[in-house]
């Protein structure tokens, strides 16, 4: 019985062991979850406190102030994120007005970003130092999390210094916007809408900063223009304006090219590249001026002020009178376009050459009667013809008073005067050049006496007066004027006479019909004698006159005519009176004796006073001249 219960008890202990044995094993299970939870909870609870901590400083009295410290770095974020987006549209832009727009969009950006900078750390410095005051550990999450804000945002507030810096993105955008400029600045159609409106977009992006560029670029393009050699010649005293003639007309082309298309497009083109910019300068004027002054303008004004070195002489008047009405032509324009103080070496160039035109104008112009008068001792033509001096100096006061010359040289004569406080009238010019005509007169009369030969001074004479009488309708023949002229002619029929009567007087006076002798043998002697001596005359006045000339062909021909009707008439009277006694006398060999027939003796005075080309042209040219001289011997029948 004893043993009964003692097993129901084990059996009761064994259940109750296994019974705790499983609630063991739950209990140890849920002792494992509880840790894990108990982890987590524990994480829960840090992060809790420091939420609790958070919000207690949300709570605290300065939590407006954290509060208002995120809103600037929020802004900044912003604007760098505008930043970021508008360097990578430049990359993209290939039209230059939009990438303008970009480039001032983007330097603004940065311009906003590092003010934002500024603003966003001022706020967090403050903060932080008015936490740190009231209690904020410096561990505390909101205090690190400032900190490294201030960091970043002074990274940013360097972007914009950085992107100026050689690589960055204003610099490299700046570079290519430079790069374009120049480009449409070296382009031929630089002043066409499209090209204006891009090259005002850039100056106004660049505040101006490129007008050196403009300057550089604009100065090497019109110094291509002006790349010619005669601006770097040297011109000496000694040298002949003649031998740099082309120079001088280059140069005039060259200055009026200058100032009306090249300066006055380059002005044009500066004030309205630079019509709205701004500033207390006028910049359209010192770009300009800064243009003009290093291109070439004072190059080609220098270049003229050396023409007046050259050796002095009538051509060098003239051409300086060109180069006067050359500038005349121009002042006005000049003196729109070169001024302000960048201008004034141009200014002054002008003033030195203006001033050297005029001195030499007038030094060579009142030298003149002087510059004839030493010509004096000069032998005249030995031909009779006109000296090259009364050709030249005729054809030049011709040119003088010519209507392009005439009104220069009254305007410098006036100057000229006005800088010796005198007056200037017409009188002086006319009075002037009439002194130079009165010394040719003299240099003529002086000339035609030192003749050894009297019929050579006549047609020496005579070509001269012809030559002052040709001058009708001419601007020196209207200025003596038609008494002047008349006189002229007179003297020149004067001298023909005179000639005519000193050249063959003599020689006619052979052929004087006499008494005939009372023997016929006796008779055909004394004619053939006359014949003889009248044909060896005829011959030596031919030969001895073979080189004068009558260089106006009318007069020539007049002369030539005046000589026949003079010698040819009176010899054949001659033959006529005696042509029966020496056809009685031997009718086989009569005409052997005769030299000259009248008609050869009329074709032979008619080449005379020609040039020696002339008279040799007459010989070859005229068949029937050569026969009639070749067979000058023939019978009476001829006559």
């Amino acid at each position: 019985m004893a043993e009964a219960k003692s097993l129901e008890r084990l059996k009761a202990m064994r259940s109750l062991l296994k019974s705790e044995m499983e609630k063991s094993e739950t209990f140890s299970l849920v002792l494992e979850k509880t840790g894990t939870k108990l982890e987590e909870i524990n994480t829960k609870l840090l992060s809790l406190e420091a939420d609790v901590k958070v919000e207690r400083w949300r709570c605290s009295p300065f939590s407006d102030h954290i509060r208002h410290t995120i809103a600037p770095i929020s802004a900044v974020l912003r604007v760098f994120a505008t930043v970021q987006e508008l360097e990578r549209s430049l990359t993209s832009c290939d039209e230059v007005l939009g990438y303008v727009s970009d480039v001032k969009r983007l330097g603004e950006a940065m311009k906003l970003l590092s003010s934002s900078c500024v603003l966003a750390l001022n706020w967090l410095e403050d903060t932080i130092q008015f936490l740190s005051e009231n209690g904020m550990p410096e561990d505390h999450p909101c205090g690190l999390r400032f900190k490294t804000s201030i960091e970043l945002l002074r990274e940013l507030k360097m972007t914009e210094a950085r992107a100026y810096l050689k690589g960055g993105s204003i610099c490299t955008a700046l570079e290519n916007l430079e790069t374009e400029f120049e480009r449409i600045l070296e382009e031929e159609e630089v002043l066409s809408e499209s090209n204006l409106r891009k090259l005002q977009a850039i100056i106004k992006r660049s505040d101006a900063h490129c007008v050196p560029s403009y300057i550089k670029i604009r100065t090497r393009v019109i110094q291509k223009r002006f790349e010619v050699a005669y601006l770097h010649s040297t011109i000496t005293e000694a040298d002949n304006v003649q031998d740099i003639e082309g120079d001088i007309d280059q140069w005039r082309l060259d200055m009026e090219i200058a100032v009306r298309e090249i300066y006055e497009f380059e002005s044009k083109l500066c004030y309205q590249v630079f019509e709205d910019v701004g500033d207390e300068h006028d910049v359209p004027v010192r770009c300009f001026g800064a243009i003009a002054s290093n291109s070439g303008m004072l190059q080609l004004l220098r270049f003229g002020s050396r023409i007046s070195k050259c050796k002095k002489g009538p051509p060098k008047l003239l051409k300086l009178l060109d180069c006067f009405s050359t500038m005349d032509s121009i002042r006005t324009e000049f003196n729109r376009l070169f001024k302000g103080e960048l201008c004034s070496d141009i200014r002054r160039e002008t003033r030195e050459l203006i001033s050297n035109l005029v001195n030499g104008v007038c030094e060579i112009f009142w030298e003149l009667p002087c510059q004839v008068e030493l010509q004096r001792p000069n032998r005249p033509p030995l031909d009779g013809g006109i000296p090259k001096l009364v050709s030249v100096v005729t054809e030049y006061c011709n040119k003088l008073l010519g209507d392009k010359n005439k009104p220069v040289l009254s305007k410098i004569l006036e100057i000229d005067l006005g800088w010796k406080k005198e007056k200037y009238q017409e009188e002086i010019l006319i009075g002037h050049i009439y002194n130079v005509l009165r010394e040719i007169a003299l240099n003529l009369d002086a000339w035609s006496s030192s003749n050894k030969e009297t019929a050579l001074s006549y047609i020496f004479m005579m070509n001269n007066h012809c030559h002052f009488s040709s001058l009708r309708d001419t601007h020196l023949g209207n200025m003596m004027g038609e008494s002047w002229l008349k006189a002229h002619e007179q003297y020149k029929d004067y001298y023909a006479a005179l000639y005519v009567k000193e050249s063959w007087g003599k020689l006619l006076s052979l052929l004087t019909i006499k008494d005939q002798p009372a023997k016929r043998k006796r008779a055909r002697e004394s004619i053939k004698r006359t014949l003889q001596a009248f044909a060896e005359g005829f011959d030596e006045i031919y030969t001895r006159q073979s080189t004068w000339i009558v260089e106006d062909e009318k007069l020539r021909w007049k002369i030539c005519q005046a000589l026949v009707r003079t010698v040819v008439p009176r010899y054949k009277s001659y033959l006529q009176s005696y042509i029966m006694l020496l056809v009685e006398e031997d009718p086989i060999s009569h005409g052997k004796d005769l030299n000259y027939t009248p008609k050869g003796l009329e074709m032979k005075l008619k080449t005379m006073l020609q040039s020696k080309e002339e008279t040799e042209n007459t010989l070859e040219n005229s068949h029937f001249m050569k026969k009639v001289l070749e067979n000058s011997h023939l019978t009476f029948e001829a006559i």
